[in-house]
């Protein structure tokens, strides 16, 4: 066999590998798209029913709905909030547990736990525990008089999205501080001895050595962290349903609500396809302005995966 056929036949291989990811995209992302592309420019109410050509009529309904405007910037706000949460949290857990102690390697293991945590058992376990007559959080802090009376923390507007901000992030902090720990794995421990030498304290290590080692890990989760959290329905919806009132009701809890109980599949398709271009133009102006931290993001995974 010569090396071309080698090469070949090598190419062949790999094409037949991924052939089975290509396809369960295409059925499960690509023509779904489609379908909601079609159904957007209809007047159906509900999957089966009949219909007839509106063109744009959905879209700029839509663009003149308050409540549409609103669950976009209600949707900013939760990505910006768990993204600013999550990121500093796990960066500080990460530098935490990655200096040597004793039961370290357990720590590792175990913090996955919440990660790993089905979406429906972690509503069910925190609504509990935000519950006002019976709820752990409620019931431990008027015993020991940090309250005088329970809060309500799903059923408060003010404080409402905030609890469920840090519910989301219960969840995805352990599976962002694994990463953050697998990216500080790669900093040179020469650069942080010949810094102790010069007399380097721990804030200097971190802004000088640390930090501009994990700037490409930190630009790639800010933009898988912005696709994640823009559509997280689960949680929301199991706590809340977007509630109270529509304090908590971000873009995909309102399509949910307006195509299964307010019967009008081809407005909440419309407004699916309008957040989605909204994301792809995040993605593409996020990704051009940190072109060079992908580049290296992209090198530092190379390094990791030898």
């Amino acid at each position: 066999m010569t090396q071309n056929d080698f090469r070949n036949s090598e190419a062949r291989l790999g094409l037949y590998l991924i052939l089975p990811a290509v396809v369960l995209v295409i059925l499960v992302v690509i023509l779904p798209i489609i379908s909601g592309i079609q159904i957007s420019f209809t007047s159906q109410r509900v999957v089966g029913s009949e219909f007839e050509t509106v063109g744009l009529k959905n879209y700029l309904d839509l663009f003149g709905d308050k409540n549409f405007i609103a669950s976009l910037g209600r949707s900013a706000v939760w990505v910006i909030a768990n993204g600013l949460f999550q990121t500093i949290i796990s960066l500080l857990i990460a530098l935490l547990i990655n200096q040597p102690f004793r039961g370290q390697n357990f720590v590792r293991t175990w913090i996955l736990l919440p990660w790993a945590v089905p979406a429906a058992v972690t509503a069910i376990l925190w609504r509990w525990m935000f519950d006002a007559t019976s709820g752990i959080i409620n019931t431990s802090m008027m015993g020991l008089g940090v309250l005088e009376k329970p809060l309500l923390f799903l059923a408060n507007p003010e404080i409402a999205g905030i609890s469920l901000t840090f519910v989301n992030s219960w969840r995805y902090v352990p599976f962002l501080t694994i990463i953050f720990l697998a990216s500080l794995a790669s900093v040179p421990e020469e650069e942080y001895e010949a810094a102790k030498v010069d007399g380097a304290g721990m804030w200097l290590q971190f802004k000088s050595i640390t930090f501009p080692n994990l700037l490409p890990t930190l630009t790639v989760l800010g933009l898988v962290g912005t696709l994640w959290a823009s559509n997280v329905f689960d949680i929301i919806w199991m706590m809340t349903r977007g509630g109270p009132g529509v304090s908590t009701t971000t873009v995909p809890v309102l399509m949910y609500d307006t195509a299964f109980y307010g019967y009008n599949i081809s407005k909440a398709s419309a407004g699916a396809i309008i957040f989605l271009l909204l994301l792809i133009i995040f993605a593409i102006v996020f990704i051009f302005l940190n072109r060079k931290q992908f580049i290296l993001a992209n090198e530092t995974f190379k390094d990791l995966s030898k």
